[in-house]
């Protein structure tokens, strides 16, 4: 199995199998709204390794902007760019799931964008109506 790849972010986590994320790195500047127990339950995404970058840009370096917005901190676990990834997204809960679903949206829009790219999309199909216009 290949290392992971390491991504830019506020603060450097750490995670082995079955254990707590851990905080690498020097600690002694951490964003305000960041607190300790909020490494306890992180939510995962699993998708396409390509759409890490695709969704964070280059090495991920969007991440840390993601992460001052959203006031949550993410870890991305990269094994192999031809298979999958996974984001650990810590903080509250309800930011972890507003944060999970941007990401599977821009998923999404991503996945929709290489499948016209190559030919396969909607883009051969009627564009949708709008209800209650004729």
């Amino acid at each position: 199995m290949a290392t992971s790849k390491r991504f830019e972010t506020l603060l450097q986590l750490q995670q082995r199998e079955g254990e707590l994320s851990q905080v690498l790195g020097n600690l002694t500047k951490p964003p305000k709204w960041f607190h300790s127990e909020f490494l306890k339950s992180p939510k995962a995404v699993r998708l396409e390794a390509w759409l890490v970058e695709a969704i964070f840009g280059p090495g991920g370096e969007h991440i840390p902007h993601v992460e001052c917005v959203s006031n949550t901190l993410l870890h991305v676990n990269k094994w192999d760019p031809e298979g999958d990834a996974e984001i650990l997204i810590c903080g509250r809960p309800y930011y972890q799931k507003d944060v999970s679903k941007l990401i599977m949206n821009l998923a999404d829009y991503h996945r929709q964008l290489r499948l016209q790219s190559t030919g396969m999309g909607r883009a051969t199909q009627s564009q949708p109506r709008l209800l209650g216009r004729d």
